[in-house]
């Protein structure tokens, strides 16, 4: 065992011990001085949290780690979980009990499809109304589609970037509320008609998502700049309608009175912001919070506490729909390499990584597609080994030599400062085990913004990233970053195989299921297996822990830390 995961393990088992003697866990440093610094903080942040909740008892009690950036789903792909309790969508993503998906109608009461796959008309349930009482129609719908994709600061724009004339809308500059798309003609109130640019068989799936959110024209043109940051023109048709919100503090959600669904079991959420950790375990068993999110807790934490008899059948584990990555940026000097690029993917022990840091909670992919994603597939697993010395011998078969420090030559791994304990300790693992075959990495922290920058220029060496599926497709993984060289570049990996991102555009438009799967299955193996273009490194699953007053709780089908409100049962 290397050194690092060796000294992650000693400190999973402190933990555990410390977690076993204590009603409460603790995720603190072994510096005593730390130690009492951070329980203080904690003191604090329960006493500021216990000022600020103002709701009553029976409501449904949430936390999270930190508060959303945006009400406006057009403007983040981080900040879902209003949305999806505020806003309805044409379809919902239906998880099944048998763990696969199914798309159900919502908005839309009904659709046709033409026979070449390009034209969609919708009919739309004529009972549904926003929270302010005024009835949604089809040229909601239109006006929503139209402006994720002609706001400059959309970030949403591949969501519906197969309509018909989408591309001049992304192109142009400048945003209006008269913007109009050539594939959008709404006909009344209830019907609209939809054609794409080409067929693509993962269309309806990306109206369920978040960005296929329906806003009221009339409140988003009333808000001007305000939309997404003043939550009082929040207005959806949604199961709930947001009653307060005060900043890095927390959220109140009441019912809405206008909601053409089943009444919910929670009339009313209160949401809080609890930073800590530490805390935010103290409040759960105390009775303050009925859902812990264990994204939010160290994994041995999760397993001395809450993986324990005490809270049998209180324990749920979402398949998270996901892959962790290491991105790689092929304009640099070295990592252009093919081999330099297949010698890091073989340099990392990630089996070790997933019992060490995350408890053995989740798989291991050799590919893109996480396992439950439609296309993943068994003959694209089992090629890639955990093995250092061929991974050191492929950099000297490449003809590279080690300098007077011993090394062939040096890399970084950004590190966003927001990201988890588990990340960074994740980016600390690769880091030594990249030293051990003779690359000197160095990690260096940025914080969120500047990270985030750095990226999108393109110009980020490599870092650790995970992808959640939108849309339960492998078109949502693949296109997303291979599909186009902007996207490519956008994530800093500047894939240099334009034949393959040709082909990956052209897949979309397969309109033959079994061909269209086998496609992005050779594809998937072309740009893990033989450009070495994405390291995979893991896929987590997702714990939650229910209270008491909690009788069935269904997470998000793709395993988000944002769920439904509406789907929550309370026990008798």
């Amino acid at each position: 065992m290397k050194k690092l995961l060796s000294l992650l393990l000693c400190a999973a088992m402190v933990l555990t011990l410390l977690a076993g003697c204590s009603s409460s866990s603790s995720d603190t440093s072994s510096d005593a001085t730390e130690t009492e610094e951070t329980e203080t903080t904690t003191e604090t942040e329960a006493t500021e949290a216990e000022e600020t909740a103002d709701v009553s008892s029976d409501a449904l009690q949430v936390a999270w780690s930190a508060d959303i950036e945006t009400l406006d789903v057009h403007q983040t792909t981080d900040d879902y979980q209003i949305p999806l309790n505020v806003y309805d969508r044409l379809f919902e993503i239906q998880l099944n009990d048998d763990g696969s998906t199914s798309l159900v109608n919502s908005v839309a009461e009904s659709y046709t499809v033409s026979d070449d796959a390009l034209t969609y008309e919708f009919t739309l349930r004529d009972d549904v109304y926003f929270s302010d009482g005024t009835q949604l129609t089809a040229y909601d719908v239109a006006f929503s589609l139209i402006r994720l994709l002609a706001l400059d600061t959309s970030v949403q724009t591949d969501f519906a970037a197969c309509i018909l004339g989408a591309d001049e809308l992304i192109a142009a500059e400048g945003y209006s509320y008269d913007d109009t798309c050539e594939g959008i003609v709404v006909t009344d109130d209830t019907h609209l008609t939809i054609t794409l640019a080409y067929a693509f068989a993962g269309f309806l799936y990306e109206l369920a998502t978040p960005a296929g959110c329906i806003y009221s024209q009339a409140a988003v043109e009333a808000a001007g700049d305000s939309f997404g940051t003043d939550y009082t023109y929040a207005i959806g048709s949604g199961p709930y309608v947001i009653t307060s919100w005060t900043r890095d503090s927390g959220m109140t959600l009441s019912y809405n009175e206008y909601y053409w669904g089943e009444t919910p079991d929670f009339t009313e959420v209160n949401i809080q912001i609890i930073p800590d950790s530490s805390t935010l375990s103290m409040m759960f068993q105390n009775g303050e919070i009925d859902i812990l999110d264990c994204d939010f807790l160290d994994s041995a934490v999760v397993s001395a506490t809450y993986k324990t008899d005490a809270y049998e059948g209180k324990l749920v584990t979402a398949n998270r729909l996901g892959t962790s990555y290491l991105a790689l940026n092929e304009n640099d000097e070295y990592l252009s390499d093919v081999s330099v690029r297949k010698a890091i993917q073989m340099a990392i022990d990630r089996e070790s990584i997933l019992a060490a840091i995350f408890d053995n909670d989740g798989s291991i992919p050799d590919g893109i597609y996480p396992e439950g994603l439609i296309g993943y597939t068994e003959d694209n697993q089992g090629w890639l080994e955990y093995d250092p010395e061929a991974a050191e011998q492929l950099l000297i078969d490449a003809g590279y030599t080690k300098d007077a420090d011993g090394y062939y030559f040096a890399m970084e791994i950004a590190n966003d400062n927001d990201n988890s304990t588990s990340r960074v300790n994740v980016i600390q693992v690769i880091a030594e085990e990249l030293q051990a075959i003779g690359i000197n990495c160095t990690i260096t922290n940025y914080d969120h913004a500047t990270w985030l920058d750095l990226r999108n220029s393109g110009e980020m060496t490599a870092y650790v990233s995970t992808w959640t599926a939108d849309y339960n497709d492998p078109d949502n993984f693949i296109y997303t970053f291979f599909g186009t060289e902007a996207n490519t570049a956008q994530r800093s990996l500047n894939y240099y195989n334009t034949e393959v991102m040709a082909r990956v555009v052209a897949a979309r438009a397969i309109v033959d299921d079994d061909e269209r799967l086998a496609e992005y299955a050779a594809l998937e193996y072309q740009i893990v297996a033989e450009d070495a273009a994405w390291v995979p490194l893991y896929s987590s699953s997702h714990l939650f822990v229910l209270s008491d007053r909690i009788e069935s709780f269904v997470p998000h089908w793709a395993g988000y830390s944002d769920f439904c409100f509406a789907t929550i049962t309370r026990a008798e």
